[in-house]
């Protein structure tokens, strides 16, 4: 160990704290990790979203439609891989859609980021598979 430098704590040395200490530390970390974006960025996430399914609303219900098809072929024992392959294509081009959109709250900062994900959730749980990337 250099000059310095700082040792590494004790592997027991959390025991030294007290347990009032400790508890109240664990709650507030637990706070912090489950704060709620601000209202504000929320209703802007709903309306930037609500906005995105009417100016789609077609291609929405088409790639619905044509999943819907190709699950229904699929279990029929006829699977049609041109309906498999618009189904897919509809789905990337929702996906393309919701990943602009995703990345416009993410330039505006880690809580706007939150809020559009968590109203994407709200909206439609199935739309988790848009995301279009992962929590930061």
């Amino acid at each position: 160990m250099s000059e310095g430098s700082i040792p590494p704590p004790h592997p027991g040395a959390l025991r030294l704290v007290p347990s009032a200490l400790r508890r109240r530390l664990a709650g507030l970390l637990a706070r912090l990790r489950r704060r709620e974006p601000a209202p504000e960025l929320r209703a802007r996430a709903a309306s930037a979203l609500a906005r995105y399914a009417r100016t789609n609303a077609d291609l929405l219900d088409r790639a619905a439609r044509l999943a819907a098809r190709a699950e229904r072929l699929e279990r029929e024992g006829t699977p049609s891989e041109s309906v498999r392959n618009r189904a897919e294509r509809a789905r990337r081009e929702i996906e393309a859609g919701l990943a602009a959109l995703r990345d416009s709250f993410a330039a505006s900062g880690r809580e706007a980021l939150e809020a559009f994900e968590l109203e994407l959730e709200r909206v439609d749980p199935a739309l988790r598979a848009y995301r279009g990337g992962s929590r930061p």
